[in-house]
């Protein structure tokens, strides 16, 4: 789940409403977001996040080994290609 949030006087207010129970403890991984491109610190270019992403959960040998090719067919259930 990836939840926007903005921080405010010591709290992280999520920008959109969140289906969790009251008190639930969560893990926060913060990666400021910057609305100018021009802005961007070297590794915080959508790229380097999504590499971050990929390095950041271990492989799944249960996928299947065209997920990439035939995404359209795992998410949307259209006939492969």
């Amino acid at each position: 789940m990836v939840v926007h949030a903005v921080y405010e006087n010591g709290v992280f207010r999520p920008t959109e409403p969140i289906e969790l129970p009251d008190n639930c403890q969560v893990s926060l991984v913060i990666h400021k977001e910057t609305t100018n491109p021009d802005q961007q610190e070297l590794g915080e270019t959508p790229l380097a996040k999504l590499a971050a992403l990929g390095r950041a959960h271990a492989k799944n040998p249960n996928l299947p080994t065209d997920l990439a090719a035939q995404h359209d067919h795992y998410l949307y259930g259209t006939p492969k290609h």
